[in-house]
């Protein structure tokens, strides 16, 4: 279902209009960290730099490279299509 609802949307306008009914603004601003520390890693930063230049606690920097390194394929198939837009 979720996946039927975010291709519902026609324009990034809507796109952002779901987000805000979907998610509350702390979470919406957790995802999008999220993403800035997967994009920090794929460059090779350290943890300690990722935290600064996202900027988040080193303890978030350290769940996010770990996830990043369990995922890093998949991850990069989507940092590569985003870098594309």
């Amino acid at each position: 279902m979720l996946y039927k609802l975010f291709q519902a949307a026609r324009t990034e306008a809507e796109f952002n209009k779901l987000l805000d009914l979907t998610f509350t603004e702390h979470e919406r601003d957790m995802m999008l960290e999220r993403w800035k520390i997967f994009e920090a890693c794929d460059r090779g930063l350290t943890q300690r730099d990722v935290a600064k230049e996202v900027p988040c606690s080193i303890v978030t920097s350290t769940r996010g490279a770990k996830v990043f390194r369990q995922n890093k394929a998949i991850i990069q198939t989507f940092l590569e299509r985003i870098r594309e837009v």
